[in-house]
């Protein structure tokens, strides 16, 4: 770890890593519109210095990206999550923990009013032993990821039998790749290949004025983090 003291980071729990919320600096900073704090407001970061924001699952509305590192893991390996509230326990997908902006951006999980998370279970698969976690940032400590990819893969020698792709960064919440998946299985695992498994998940994404650069370098972390999940020796 290259963040905090050995205490700060004793207090720290799964349940708060996973539900972090946005680092936009109009969010943070109550002087400016943002309806993600004050809903129907409008949202600064559209037409303001939006480099840190999302090209993936945005909206009109809100362009805030997701900070987090641990959620990316997690939506990648099929985890689910086990909530605790005033109706009882229940368990739900990760995937389906966090929901896109659209026009509440205010509303970021489906937890009810009250719920808490008490435990994740991460099921093991053929792919889990090879897998690897890329983080590409400004620095190497005390920021968040510019481009990350958590990529687990099950080979049968050069080819891809099962593929799990989760995507962080440039994103409104953690993202499963799974168009990128689907491009992948079944096929070879080449640096062509994996560029166009890249190029298949960022068909769909919405660039701003200073954020465009994040669309090339997400899809050279995810073509880094396959090769190099191939190049595992297990």
């Amino acid at each position: 770890m290259l963040a905090a003291s050995q205490q700060l980071r004793n207090m720290g729990r799964l349940g708060g890593n996973v539900l972090r919320r946005t680092r936009c600096e109009y969010f943070r900073d109550t002087s400016w519109a943002c309806n993600k704090r004050v809903p129907g407001s409008g949202c600064a970061a559209l037409d303001g210095i939006n480099r840190w924001h999302a090209v993936l699952g945005t909206s009109e509305q809100c362009i805030a990206s997701y900070p987090g590192d641990w959620a990316t893991a997690l939506i990648a390996l099929d985890a689910t999550v086990d909530v605790l509230g005033a109706r009882g326990p229940r368990t739900m997908r990760f995937a389906d923990l966090y929901r896109l902006p659209g026009d509440t951006p205010h509303i970021e999980t489906n937890l009810a009013p009250g719920e808490l998370i008490t435990s994740f279970f991460v099921p093991a698969g053929p792919w889990t032993r090879r897998s690897v976690y890329v983080k590409v940032r400004d620095r190497e400590s005390y920021e968040i990821g510019l481009a990350t990819a958590a990529v687990a893969l099950d080979l049968a020698g050069d080819t891809v039998r099962a593929a799990r792709i989760g995507i962080g960064g440039p994103v409104a919440k953690p993202w499963r790749a799974a168009a990128a998946e689907a491009v992948r299985t079944g096929k070879a695992l080449t640096e062509a290949n994996a560029q166009a498994a890249a190029a298949t998940l960022f068909q769909g994404a919405r660039p701003r004025e200073h954020n465009a650069f994040r669309i090339p370098l997400g899809k050279a972390t995810l073509v880094r983090a396959l090769m190099q999940a191939k190049e595992m020796q297990i």
